[in-house]
This record gives C-alpha cells, sequence and structure tokens, in this order.
C-alpha cells in the first residue's frame, strides 16, 4: 500500500522512498498546533508547488504531509505555520501491545536512511500503548546501530532520526529543523501568558489582515501579535494596548529583538476602557487579541465583565467592514456576549493551546 493511501486515511504499509523513488519530489510532515492544519496548507498552496498534501496526516492532529519538488525544501523552513519539518521515510502499522516494540525494530532495520556519523532517535508517542516513547527510542536506536554501527550522540548528532507512535502507526523520518519555527526571535521579555507566534500568526490570516490595514491588539502583553503581524505584512498601522506598564515596556524590548521596532507602537491604556486611550475618531480594520482566561490567575469570576466592557468600549471605533478575532477558552461566554452587544459570529476554530482547548472567534459589528 503506498503513502497515498495512507493520505487518504487507509492503513499505511511502504515505504515513502519505494524501489523506484522520484527524486524529484520530497514527502514531508510538518507539525503545527492541533487544529490549525488548514492554515498550513493555506500557507503551503501560496508559497510551494504542491503537489500532494493531506491536513491530518495518518490522522493525527497537528500533523500535515506535504509532496513538493525537491529544490523547494529551503522554502519550507519559511513558513510561520508551523513548528517542526521530517522527511518522510517509511510508514507502517504495528500493534499496541509489548511486540509492537520488536515490529518497530524490525521496521527501522529495513530503512534506507540518510545518515551523518552520529544521530540519535526522538520519538513522540501519541494513544494508549504497553510500552513508552524512551522504550521506542531504544529499539529504534539499537536497530539503527546494528545495521549502520553508527555512534549515538545525544547533545550534538548529526541526524536526528525522528521514530513516531500514533495509536497503531510508526512514522519513520529525518527532523530538518534543530529548534522549532516557532522562535522568531529572542525574546528579551516573557510575558507568563506569552502567545505561541504560530497561533497569532493563523489569527492575523483568519481576520484577514492586508497590507494598509490599522490592526489593534488590545491585551498585548508582550507585543506577539502585533511584532508577528510588523514582520510579516507591510504597510500597516500597529498599536498593541496593555493595562500593564511592565507588560508595555517588554512588547518594546521585544519589538527591538525583531527588529521592527519603527513599525509599531505600544501604549499603557484600559482595554475596557478604549475611549480613554484612543482617539474619537480613530477606526479599526481588524482587532486581534489573546483574551484573558482567568485560570492561572484565579480570577475566572471577573472574566465575564472583562469580555462585555472590552466589547462595548470597542465598538464606537469599528468599521462595518472591521473584523474581531479573539482567542479564549470561553467559547459559550464569548458568544452570549457578543450577541448580546451586536456582534455578528463569522466562524470559530478549536485548537489545541498549552493543553487546553480554546477557541479563536471572529466576529464583526453589526453597525
Amino acid at each position: 500500500m503506498n503513502l497515498n493511501k495512507c493520505l487518504e486515511g487507509l492503513k499505511p504499509n511502504s515505504r515513502v522512498n519505494s524501489s523506484t523513488p522520484d527524486k524529484s519530489h520530497i514527502w514531508l510532515m510538518v507539525t503545527t498546533i492541533p487544529g490549525l492544519e488548514d492554515v498550513v496548507l493555506m500557507e503551503a498552496s501560496e508559497k510551494l508547488s504542491l503537489v500532494e498534501a493531506k491536513p491530518r496526516f495518518c490522522n493525527i492532529g497537528g500533523r500535515v504531509s506535504l509532496k513538493i519538488p525537491r529544490e523547494q525544501i529551503e522554502r519550507v523552513f519559511r513558513l510561520r505555520s508551523i513548528e517542526h519539518v521530517i522527511q518522510l521515510i517509511k510508514v507502517f502499522e504495528i500493534s499496541r501491545n509489548a511486540s509492537g516494540l520488536d515490529q518497530i525494530y524490525r521496521g527501522v532495520y529495513e530503512c534506507e536512511i540518510p545518515l551523518g556519523l552520529t544521530f540519535r532517535v526522538t520519538c513522540e508517542r501519541i494513544g494508549e500503548h504497553e510500552f513508552t516513547s524512551i522504550d521506542v527510542q531504544r529499539v529504534a536506536g539499537q536497530a539503527i546501530v546494528d545495521k549502520y554501527g553508527r555512534k549515538v550522540d545525544l547533545k550534538n548528532p548529526e541526524t536526528i532520526v525522528r521514530v513516531d507512535v500514533a495509536h497503531s502507526f510508526c512514522i519513520v523520518g529525518i527532523q530538518k529543523t534543530r529548534k522549532s519555527l516557532r522562535i522568531r526571535y529572542p525574546r528579551v521579555f516573557q510575558h507568563y501568558s506569552a502567545l505561541n507566534p504560530i497561533i497569532a500568526y493563523a489569527m492575523l490570516r483568519l481576520a484577514g489582515v492586508k497590507s494598509g490595514d490599522r490592526v489593534l491588539d488590545a491585551f498585548c502583553g508582550g507585543g506577539t501579535i502585533i511584532i508577528e503581524a510588523a514582520q510579516v505584512w507591510e504597510n500597516l498601522d500597529l498599536l498593541g494596548i496593555d493595562i500593564s506598564p511592565k507588560s508595555i515596556e517588554g512588547a518594546w524590548k521585544n519589538s527591538e529583538s525583531a527588529e521592527v521596532k519603527d513599525k509599531v507602537k505600544f501604549i499603557v491604556g484600559d482595554s475596557m476602557r478604549l475611549e480613554k486611550v484612543l482617539p474619537a475618531d480613530w477606526k479599526i480594520d481588524k482587532v486581534i487579541s489573546n483574551l484573558p482566561f482567568g485560570i492561572r490567575s484565579g480570577r475566572l469570576k471577573v472574566i465575564p465583565k472583562i469580555y462585555t466592557e472590552f466589547l462595548k468600549s470597542l465598538k464606537p471605533f469599528l468599521r462595518e467592514n472591521s473584523r474581531i478575532c479573539l482567542l479564549t477558552v470561553h467559547k459559550k461566554l464569548m458568544e452570549n456576549i457578543s450577541k448580546k452587544l451586536d456582534y455578528i459570529l463569522v466562524d470559530s476554530k478549536q485548537i489545541l493551546y498549552g493543553g487546553l482547548q480554546a477557541w479563536i472567534i471572529l466576529l464583526k459589528p453589526k453597525l
């Protein structure tokens, strides 16, 4: 059974590089935030010559398979919606009991793996099994040593072999990324609820940000959303507001580290009283914010008031075609509040964020 069958959701059981490999193309698996697979496909289709793609590789959230021309591999590392890039070698079925380890050993041993002088095996295991990720790394590593005689180097290997186990599948590949692509710049200031830039990028895209837009983040924290926008789009009017002077100071430091300080603006202000911060005639095209959840801070009781007063305060600064893209774990609460305040729910998308089920909610004003 070939990889195309796997991409169609069927059981994979063959090498990606078959006996008659297509040397002009390469199969990759890229990882992202579960729930943002469609954003990866949108970006990849714009920036790459996609031959084939599947948003949930082997039915796993946060995994996307891409078949692209081999000469475009370097472009993949410039995608902003992904974390890691793995060159696929083989996908095969295994048992979830202890015998699965023997199957992993044999499957890895049969692979043709392009290795440097040293290697290490890394594993991500999804589902319930009678073995651990450490067990997978051990048997896969032993198979490579037995076949190739290469040395293991856990700290600085020439090759990172990825052997993931997802339910009844084993996915073997070469990890091409040494660090996560979500790291855009050295964060000088680390906000306690700093947003993953991949989610920030997805929210900006889902809001439809385009050149010439005026963009507001009313809960900017360390400035992730505003900085991401400045790095991707040209000719934006970007403003971040936060009630914490420490956060605003940190946002400025982060923008300098990201080399976009001259493209952004951060000010101290209350998101529930925007009229005290913004000029009365200031109109916003896009509002993108990571809202407070109130979980870690223990302030759940004040969340309804914050959401309500924020949306009330925001309304006078919106145009008919303005869009508001918000991240929250309180989906029903946000839907109820926005409906009462005459906002229209355009769309909502569930993602996995820091171990929590969260939603990206897209609104537009009913003016």
